[in-house]
């Protein structure tokens, strides 16, 4: 308590702090939106296992052996998300895909734009390994959410890559039974990179925001990758639209705008052009976007549907990218709570910072942004993740929409109330409480619908 105490002193006695503490606070602030948004081309779970095969296979290549069977081992997450998503340039899926792509022709280098440049005849290879009974497939037994190793045997040699906890964090290398290489696998393990733990304790929504609104210099600051974000993210959006992905979510509504059947409005726009780009990045599209706590379409909730707002109201670049912070942090600030990979949906928790974004274009402040959230919990809190596939743009519809209304009703002075279920006064101990029941329910439910879908 009193770290937290002290935190709000920190942030909000302004005019008792110091250039040096603000410029301390900024520097962590940005360092976490830079660690937690990054580009990836494809679905991220399948990508992780493809840069976790890649990684392995050049191993053996060192020793000039050639690739002869693939053994995956990955957690419950890891299945159920790379199992029906999309790779780039082919109507492939799997996570023996996956894996079969990334040691075949991946290059590490490239970390999840491992596939970027893979082409639809690459796949024969990796199609007559399984047809040979050469990759397989299994859940491991390890503890952590987030965990994958592949091991690789050639003619003469046996290599293998484990990653955990992060969908590029490699933990481990062994070639011939020996380790080469050793990482972190502790999440809390000391590294350079701010831990969701830290994320945890360091902000709170309240902070967010005053951030974002008072402190962010849109002129001066390093936000290259919420340029990156709108650059890419928007891209992708374009290319759904032209063309037919998945479930074509986005692609109807742009039809049923053009036919009269839909509203033109900005919430409309906003919902066609997100959902566009998540059918195309299901689908394996091969285009990059900006992830976001290690999910793309994450990235792409949180970004598209607040530069969609932005555009069509004609708002400053500097409020443009002040909302965009806004969106981007509430969600990883949400999901350092939650962990990187869950048995609820992640789109939620980004819906709900793409509704704090744009209740902040709209003149929104502290308690419009709360309000936003409480309704949001009170609404789509247990949206179950049933692994990345097509119809992930349709959840992200629901979510969005949810959001966009959630948004509209607190900046008209309306939010559930703190008697209502678990919505509490303080908007801190409403996150609190969706996150404990997400982190509480989520093995059993992971492994009801896992099951579900190895079996059908």
């Amino acid at each position: 308590m009193q770290t937290r105490i002290y935190r709000y002193y920190f942030a909000f006695n302004t005019n008792m702090i110091n250039d040096k503490n603000i410029a301390e606070m900024k520097e962590k602030i940005l360092r976490i939106l830079k660690e937690n948004m990054y580009v990836a081309t494809g679905c991220t779970e399948p990508a992780a296992v493809s840069y976790c095969a890649s990684v392995a296979s050049n191993e053996l290549k060192k020793l000039g052996d050639d690739v002869f069977a693939i053994d995956v081992v990955a957690s419950k997450n890891i299945l159920k998300n790379a199992m029906s998503a999309g790779l780039p340039n082919t109507t492939k899926v799997g996570v023996n895909f996956a894996a079969g792509i990334g040691a075949t022709h991946g290059d590490p280098k490239n970390v999840l734009n491992v596939n970027n440049d893979v082409k639809e005849e690459d796949y024969d290879i990796v199609d007559q390994m399984i047809k040979n009974g050469n990759i397989k497939v299994s859940i491991a037994k390890e503890p952590n959410l987030l965990y994958i190793k592949v091991t690789i045997k050639g003619k003469s040699h046996e290599t293998s890559c484990t990653i955990a906890d992060s969908h590029t964090n490699v933990v481990e290398i062994t070639v011939d039974g020996k380790v080469t290489f050793e990482g972190k696998s502790n999440s809390n393990a000391k590294s350079d990179r701010i831990s969701p733990k830290e994320i945890a304790e360091l902000l709170s929504i309240e902070d967010i925001v005053i951030f974002c609104d008072k402190y962010l210099d849109v002129e001066k600051d390093d936000i290259e990758i919420l340029k990156k974000a709108e650059e890419l993210n928007m891209a992708i959006s374009e290319k759904g639209l032209e063309s037919n992905y998945g479930l074509n979510i986005g692609k109807n509504i742009k039809n049923m705008l053009e036919s009269g059947n839909m509203h033109n409005a900005n919430r409309t726009r906003a919902l066609m052009r997100t959902t566009a780009a998540a059918d195309a990045r299901m689908a394996g599209a091969p285009y990059p976007v900006v992830a976001n706590s290690g999910s793309g379409n994450q990235g792409i909730t949180l970004s598209v549907p607040v530069i969609s707002y932005a555009n069509d109201k004609n708002v400053s670049k500097e409020k443009k990218y002040k909302a965009l912070a806004i969106s981007n942090l509430v969600s990883i600030y949400i999901k350092s709570k939650f962990g990187t990979l869950s048995a609820f949906c992640g789109a939620m928790v980004a819906s709900i910072g793409a509704g704090c974004g744009i209740a902040y274009l709209y003149g929104g402040n502290y308690n419009d942004i709360a309000a936003v959230i409480h309704n949001m919990a009170g609404s789509l809190t247990g949206m179950i993740c049933d692994g990345a596939k097509p119809d992930c743009a349709l959840k992200i519809y629901s979510g969005l929409e949810t959001a966009i209304f959630s948004a509209r009703l607190a900046l008209d002075g309306e939010r559930v109330s703190k008697d209502d279920g678990i919505v509490c006064e303080d908007v801190e101990r409403t996150i609190d409480n969706v996150a404990e029941v997400s982190v509480e329910c989520s093995s059993k439910v992971d492994d009801i619908v896992l099951g579900m879908m190895i079996n059908k």
